[in-house]
């Protein structure tokens, strides 16, 4: 569990949501896809919602509640995708 308190969990968790951020950018240009700055919005909420998500899960098994961890995990795995098909379709509206 020392690799959840390190920092460097956290910090390339940070890495990859700007990448993924930056890949949405280059991707929209190059389909000419509108991004106005609420689309951005529900970009950055979904995003904060993953992170919280993956935070429970390293907080739960970090305390050593691996019951809690895995619930936590199971419901935040099927919210995350529905809410990423939810956010694809917005995204896609032109």
């Amino acid at each position: 569990m020392s690799f959840f308190n390190s920092g460097f969990f956290w910090f390339a968790e940070g890495l990859l949501a700007c990448l993924a951020v930056i890949g949405l950018k280059l991707w929209a240009e190059d389909r000419k896809i509108p991004m106005p700055f609420w689309k951005w919005l529900i970009v950055a909420a979904w995003l904060l919602f993953v992170s919280i998500s993956v935070t429970f899960v390293g907080t739960s098994l970090g305390e050593g509640e691996t019951h809690a961890a895995f619930i936590g995990a199971t419901s935040a795995c099927v919210l995350t995708a529905i809410s990423g098909v939810i956010v694809w379709r917005l995204l896609t509206v032109r």
